[in-house]
């Protein structure tokens, strides 16, 4: 007699609500079928992340961290060497690859920080920065719901010894609309608000390399209802999916 062993894929379910940064941003903007499926998408999400502009967001903070003062001309000539360099890498791949699609979109992505060195030099005047890329847990509560908080660098003061604000980038092929971009700032300060950080709006920035434009909380309409609103349809719709 013969035995048939048959392999069985054990689907991933998260239990109580959970929900990324960026999935919170794209969620608001949504249509009603979309919002179900991002819901379904976080209860039961995938082992594959492909993170495809991490090669350049990783390099950027890492760069910034040096605060240079006035030697910023080294900031994008790295991002242009590293540009290239990425190019080369991704022909090692084929398109298909997430090896090409890393290096790739992380070079285009390196571009878009160069294009923006006009409106990116005044910023490094302003701020020390540090990366807070190993922050990855990083999340508040809200409406019994868990939403990803990490930012991409932390803004100190000009002499590194007040916390007053963060900064975010956007590598994705898409621009942010405006209501994504609040919520997404909105979240990120309701974080530091909770670990009793005072941080000013005008000092909670998301850079949109992909529409090559700067955004500040204060410049944003308050985001707090449609947070709100969001975390409680996700709360209450997840049990059903």
């Amino acid at each position: 007699m013969s035995v048939i062993e048959e392999e069985v894929k054990v689907r991933k379910v998260v239990l109580d609500p959970r929900i990324s940064l960026t999935m919170i941003g794209r969620f608001v903007v949504a249509s009603e079928r979309g919002k179900l499926g991002i819901i379904k998408k976080c209860k039961y999400p995938s082992d594959f992340v492909p993170g495809y502009h991490e090669l350049a967001r990783k390099l950027v903070s890492e760069t910034l961290t040096g605060n240079f003062r006035g030697d910023y001309d080294l900031y994008f000539d790295e991002f242009k060497r590293k540009a290239k360099e990425y190019r080369v890498a991704a022909l090692q791949y084929s398109k298909e690859k997430v090896g090409y699609k890393n290096n790739f979109y992380s070079a285009e992505g390196l571009d878009g920080v160069v294009a923006m060195e006009g409106l990116l030099t005044p910023l490094f005047d302003e701020y020390t920065y540090y990366s807070n890329l190993s922050q990855k847990k990083s999340a508040i509560m809200l409406n019994s719901v868990r939403v990803g908080s990490m930012a991409d660098m932390l803004l100190f003061d000009q002499y590194g010894l007040d916390h007053i604000g963060f900064l975010k980038f956007n590598f994705s092929k898409t621009k942010f609309p405006a209501e994504e971009t609040a919520v997404k700032l909105k979240v990120l300060k309701t974080f530091y608000e909770g670990k009793n950080i005072v941080l000013n709006a005008k000092d909670c920035i998301l850079v949109d390399v992909t529409a090559r434009r700067i955004y500040t909380l204060d410049e944003l309409a308050d985001a707090g209802k449609m947070l709100n609103k969001s975390t409680i349809l996700i709360r209450d719709n997840w049990a059903l999916i």
